[in-house]
């Protein structure tokens, strides 16, 4: 795993990152550093948000409002990944019936729809 980076090695790792960005971006809540003895720290996590939102800035010009409620968004679609591939691996340990009675049920629920 990489090493958390300070603020300025952070903004000089991201070429359309500020330290006025980097400010914002905190105070907004898009990245919450880590907090050491000399300052923030980004961890790697934090630093491909930060390429993310500095990417959605520049390209589609949004404000920080809509930066933020775009990266909730995100949070909230890898959340649900995470509870289906959950939900999927439980699944999986169940019996054969149990297994295709829950298929059965899911696909009843999707109208019918497999995929």
């Amino acid at each position: 795993m990489t090493e958390p980076l300070t603020a300025e090695e952070t903004v000089a790792a991201i070429a359309m990152l500020t330290p006025d960005r980097l400010e914002a971006y905190v105070e907004i809540g898009i990245v919450m550093p880590l907090q050491a003895g000399d300052g923030p720290r980004f961890s790697a996590i934090d630093r491909a948000r930060l390429e993310l939102v500095c990417e959605l800035a520049e390209t589609h010009e949004l404000a920080d409002e809509a930066l933020a409620l775009v990266m909730s968004l995100v949070d909230q679609l890898h959340a649900a990944r995470a509870d289906l591939q959950a939900l999927g691996r439980a699944v999986d340990v169940q019996p054969d019936e149990v297994r295709e009675s829950v298929l059965s049920a899911w696909r009843a629920a999707r109208g019918g729809l497999a995929d």
